[in-house]
């Protein structure tokens, strides 16, 4: 029997593929390679970061939770998907598994764009607005790496700041949080 095209391809190629669908708003083809992808290389953590991102774009953010718990437990060097972790638990209000899923970051110094953004999420959720939008508002300035994250964070910017009574930054798109930002097609930072 002759297999078909997506069986042709290697992990490499299909996650290519999942990363092109995504960008395209095709999250259910992207999710099928993936796990087209994932059974040639289930232990590839970058696979289980996009797919753990698919899954967050759909609202399934338990399953994206699980999804990107694995990706760091098999590559512990996807910074990124630490971040995402982190955060899936602390708008899921589980701040103290945030905060394990943040440790790694401090290993970046206090500088790194990613650590000041887990720094203003652990601030707002203690309700310590000024030290928050500090925090972001540096984080935003040092991420020339991941526009779609810094437009993420200017959102939780945003809502910090109306709640301290300032004129707010503008905020692309809504003010709303998502749960997992849309940085699911950069993979590591």
């Amino acid at each position: 029997m002759e297999k078909s095209a997506a069986e042709r391809l290697d992990a490499e190629e299909l996650l290519h593929l999942a990363l092109k669908a995504s960008n395209e708003n095709g999250h259910e083809q992207s999710i099928t390679y993936l796990k087209r992808a994932l059974e040639l290389k289930p232990n590839e953590g970058r696979l289980h970061y996009m797919l753990a991102a698919e899954h967050a774009q759909m609202g399934l953010y338990e399953r994206a939770a699980q999804e990107m718990a694995k990706a760091v437990e098999l590559d512990p060097s996807l910074v990124t998907a630490h971040f995402q972790l982190g955060l899936l638990h602390v708008t899921s209000g589980r701040v103290e598994e945030a905060e394990a899923a943040w440790r790694p970051l401090d290993k970046l110094g206090e500088s790194h764009f990613l650590h000041l953004f887990k720094s203003g999420m652990l601030h707002l959720v203690r309700d310590e607005f000024k030290e928050s939008a500090s925090c972001l508002e540096r984080g935003i300035k040092a991420n020339n790496f991941n526009e779609a994250l810094n437009n993420d964070m200017r959102r939780v910017l945003h809502d910090v700041q109306e709640r301290l009574g300032k004129q707010p930054e503008k905020a692309p798109g809504d003010a709303t949080v998502r749960p997992l930002p849309t940085a699911g097609r950069v993979l590591s930072a």
